[in-house]
């Protein structure tokens, strides 16, 4: 039984072995099996290493341009963008107009808790406004809502259709608020009148 510091050098070594493995030549290849090998830990001039601690990214890569996952918001004030999950722009419009409609959008954030909990839209369109709000990243993940809606990603909507539909379902949901602003934010801000006058 070895006691704290009491393993030897030599003992370290006929452990992994290393009096058996050749010391390594300059194989470019990291053997796994040897220890004395360190040549793939820095990738060749020409060459790439897909992970690891010295990750070199392909001159491929490179010509597509930065990693969009990392990209980050210059400043609070500069809002989010919202991810295309396929043919829903439509969607994604219309969101990123009532998000930044301040009046909608304070509505929409003073809703109760439970309201909240008994309207998965309600819920889904709070989070995704409150991710746009705060998130640091430039874009935002609208997949949680658009399943919510049932929406399919394939098929392209009509912009105004799905803004009529949106807002009368929201109306319907926002009603059973107790708070004022919220449960007539619908009516006031976007409801008007038409008249056809004939003479």
């Amino acid at each position: 039984m070895y006691e704290a510091n009491d393993v030897t050098e030599e003992e370290v070594n006929h452990l992994f072995m290393i009096h058996k493995k050749p010391l390594c030549q300059g194989c470019r290849v990291n053997t796994r099996d040897n220890p004395n090998c360190f040549c793939a830990l820095v990738p060749p001039p020409n060459g790439t290493r897909k992970s690891g601690l010295w990750q070199k990214t392909s001159e491929l890569i490179q010509a597509l341009g930065p990693d969009l996952s990392s990209h980050r918001r210059a400043s609070l004030s500069s809002p989010s963008g919202l991810t295309n999950l396929g043919a829903t722009c439509y969607a994604n419009s219309i969101l990123q107009c009532l998000y930044m409609n301040s009046a909608f959008r304070d509505g929409v954030f003073s809703l109760e808790a439970e309201v909240l909990q008994q309207h998965p839209v309600l819920d889904q369109i709070a989070r995704l406004f409150a991710q746009l709000r705060a998130s640091n990243r430039s874009f935002v993940d609208s997949d949680a809502f658009v399943k919510t809606l049932e929406l399919d990603n394939e098929i392209q909507q009509d912009t105004h259709e799905f803004l009529t539909l949106l807002l009368s379902l929201l109306e319907r949901c926002l009603s059973h608020s107790a708070v004022s602003k919220a449960q007539t934010i619908v009516q006031h801000l976007f409801r008007g009148r038409v008249s056809h006058v004939t003479s």
